[in-house]
């Protein structure tokens, strides 16, 4: 589920709808609820009922990860966290949660 979660991040998407359009190259605001739908037909099974709370999740386990190892020095992170990259990981996930409804 890990796997997936993070997957969705990208593949549902879990940003919002000026940075799937502008980063991700969507041409308009993204059918969040009819891409889960694809996605898990892929897998043959139904939409988890707590998938968006397992992303919000996923995507805090990144901003950790981001940061210990920044603290290490390891790049890229270390040049992310003082780009300021963290402030926007940490809006992505409270985003997720915000717009939980752009999922159903």
């Amino acid at each position: 589920m890990d796997d997936i979660a993070y997957a969705l991040e990208y593949c549902a998407p879990f940003r919002d709808d000026e940075s799937a359009m502008r980063w991700m190259g969507y041409s308009g605001p993204p059918d969040r609820g009819a891409r889960l739908a694809t996605f898990f037909d892929g897998y043959g099974t139904d939409i988890p009922p707590d998938i968006v709370d397992q992303v919000a999740s996923r995507q805090l386990l990144d901003i950790s990860r981001v940061h210990l190892l920044a603290t290490r020095g390891v790049q890229p992170q270390a040049t992310w966290v003082t780009t300021g990259l963290i402030d926007e990981l940490h809006r992505r996930a409270r985003w997720t949660v915000e717009h939980r409804h752009l999922f159903q």
